[in-house]
C-alpha cells in the first residue's frame, strides 16, 4: 500500500456539490477526486505558502513582485488575443475534419432567409434591372 494520509475536512455545501459532480463525471470516488485535485494543484499551493512566508518578512517587496507578475500575465494575454484576432478562423462554425476556412466579407452582410426556408419568393430581376423576369 502506498503512503497515503487520510484527512477529515469540512467544506461548504457548494464546494461539496462541485466536487461531487466532478467525481461523478470522472467516475471517481469523492475522496479520490478531491485528493487528485489537491495533488494537481500542489505546486500552486507551495508557491502561495512561500509567498505568504516571504510577505511576513517583506510585504512591500512581495506586493511589488505580485504586481509585476500580474502585469506580465496581462501583457501575455493581450499578445495572445492580438494573435488570435490576426489569425484566420479556420473551420469556424463548421464541424468535421473537412471544414473549410470561412471567408470574411468587407461591409454589411445581406440578410439571408432562415435555414429552414426551402425556396423563398424573391422577385427576379431581368438583366436590365427592371421588374420581374418575364413581366
Amino acid at each position: 500500500m502506498t503512503d497515503r494520509i487520510r484527512l477529515t475536512i469540512t467544506v461548504t455545501p457548494e464546494v461539496h456539490a462541485i466536487f461531487s459532480r466532478m467525481a461523478e463525471v470522472a467516475g471517481l470516488s469523492l475522496g479520490k477526486c478531491m485528493g487528485e485535485w489537491l495533488a494537481d494543484t500542489s505546486d500552486g499551493a507551495q508557491f502561495v505558502s512561500l509567498k505568504m512566508a516571504e510577505a511576513r518578512k517583506a510585504p512591500k517587496l512581495v506586493m511589488r513582485e505580485m504586481q509585476a507578475m500580474v502585469h506580465g500575465l496581462s501583457e501575455e494575454v493581450d499578445a495572445t488575443l492580438a494573435g488570435m484576432r490576426k489569425a484566420p478562423a479556420v473551420g469556424a462554425g463548421a464541424s468535421g475534419p473537412k471544414a473549410k476556412p470561412r471567408t470574411v466579407r468587407a461591409g454589411p452582410v445581406p440578410p439571408s432567409p432562415p435555414s429552414s426556408n426551402t425556396g423563398g419568393k424573391v422577385p427576379r430581376v431581368n438583366p436590365n434591372g427592371q421588374g420581374r423576369k418575364g413581366s
